[in-house]
């Protein structure tokens, strides 16, 4: 269990900092206490396009859906969509690291949104 004692007074702070469900790196605080994850590969290696699209609640629920699998993602064009006024020029896409494409896909076909994903 969780206690906010292990990690000091800073953990407001640190928790916020790394509030991201797809970012799920810890600052020293955490890992200092031992509630560091397994080091991965990063999701700098090669990436998977899942879906693309203007909608972000479907964005949203997607990413939601990963995090509670433990599947690392990304938003990309997340920034130029907000800087072009939500005119829809610049869909946002929603990447996985091309190891966990398999797993990702599996789990949005069975949770009903199939006809979402990219082809490949």
């Amino acid at each position: 269990m969780f206690r906010a004692s292990q990690c000091g007074p800073s953990l407001a702070t640190t928790v916020a900092w790394v509030a991201s469900p797809c970012k799920r790196s810890l600052t020293p605080h955490l890992r200092d206490a031992g509630l560091a994850l397994p080091p991965r590969h990063g999701l700098h290696g090669g990436m998977h396009e899942l879906v693309r699209t203007n909608d972000i609640v479907l964005l949203g629920a997607i990413e939601a859906l990963l995090a509670s699998a433990n599947l690392d993602c990304l938003i990309a064009d997340q920034h130029i969509s907000a800087l072009e006024g939500m005119i829809g020029a610049f869909p946002r896409r929603l990447l996985v690291r091309e190891a966990d494409r398999m797993r990702a896909r599996a789990l949005l076909t069975e949770a009903g949104f199939g006809p979402e994903l990219r082809d490949g």
